[in-house]
């Protein structure tokens, strides 16, 4: 791990300054790995390998939004085929951009693909499912992003909603993740501060859509031989906004102070910067 001198330390924090927002996934990036936030958002380093796990997660991401722009255009949900070839086209497009692509022990890009077709067709039947039940709900956007400054001495914080959508007196943003398997309770608990940075960069929608409050959701899609759909609705108390606001404090007075130590864990096997961080 480099030392940052006294003489290092003013280019480091203007590299700091010319970060014109943060996300809470530079937020958990600079948790998990000071060292990795800094390749990342300060260096921009080129990426030398991709987790396979990444990808797909994009990937069947993508399928899952043409399901929501099917609604929201007022089509008919696509079938499976349609769905399984965008979420190829989006894996190959991801595929071909990393120099590297690092897979699990016992996977490869066809049993990504089988187990996306399963994920797939759980996700498409417990979209029809929502659609009798809820006939009321109207999608407002998709992939909405929207900046809000949390605290004055640090940058806005920018927040991108999977799915935005008016049900009734209510704003739903739900997140749409792939899990190995089912949350529990402290899974919710240790992804909450993302809703939480959903509900405050709302605030200033709700008067206009006329809503009166919001609804922050989790949709999980598991990584199983029968994959499940989970559908969470966690509270957030004023402790958990607290607790917002003392990590993006945390984060920002690390990054302008230049502490970008490497903490090494089970994530750096598919780490990116891997090659480049042991250089140094």
């Amino acid at each position: 791990m480099p030392i940052h001198t006294a003489a290092a330390l003013p280019s480091i924090r203007a590299a700091a300054g010319q970060l014109d927002h943060l996300s809470w996934s530079g937020i958990t990036t600079y948790n998990q790995c000071p060292k990795r936030f800094n390749f990342r958002y300060l260096e921009a380093a080129p990426e030398e390998r991709k987790s396979a796990a990444l990808i797909f997660g994009g990937a069947f991401h993508r399928a899952a939004e043409a399901v929501f722009q099917a609604r929201l255009e007022g089509r008919a949900l696509p079938d499976l085929n349609t769905l399984m070839a965008t979420y190829t086209t989006a894996w190959k497009e991801e595929a071909d951009q990393a120099p590297e692509i690092v897979y699990a022990k016992g996977d490869d890009e066809m049993t990504l693909a089988d187990l996306a077709g399963r994920m797939i067709a759980a996700f498409v039947e417990h979209a029809h499912q929502e659609a009798v039940a809820n006939p009321q709900r109207r999608i407002l956007a998709l992939e909405h992003a929207d900046r809000f400054r949390l605290l004055p001495e640090t940058p806005p914080l920018e927040a991108r909603l999977d799915v935005l959508e008016l049900d009734g007196e209510c704003l739903l943003v739900t997140e749409i993740k792939t899990s190995k398997s089912r949350w529990n309770d402290q899974k919710v608990a240790e992804a909450l501060p993302q809703l939480v940075v959903y509900a405050h960069a709302l605030l200033p929608l709700l008067r206009d859509v006329g809503a009166k409050r919001i609804r922050p959701t989790f949709l999980i899609v598991t990584k199983a031989k029968k994959p499940v759909v989970q559908v969470i609705e966690p509270l957030a108390s004023q402790r958990d906004v607290l607790r917002l606001r003392e990590q993006v404090a945390d984060v920002w007075k690390g990054v302008r102070a230049g502490v970008f130590p490497a903490r090494e864990g089970w994530w750096c096997g598919a780490c990116p910067f891997r090659t480049s961080c042991q250089g140094r």
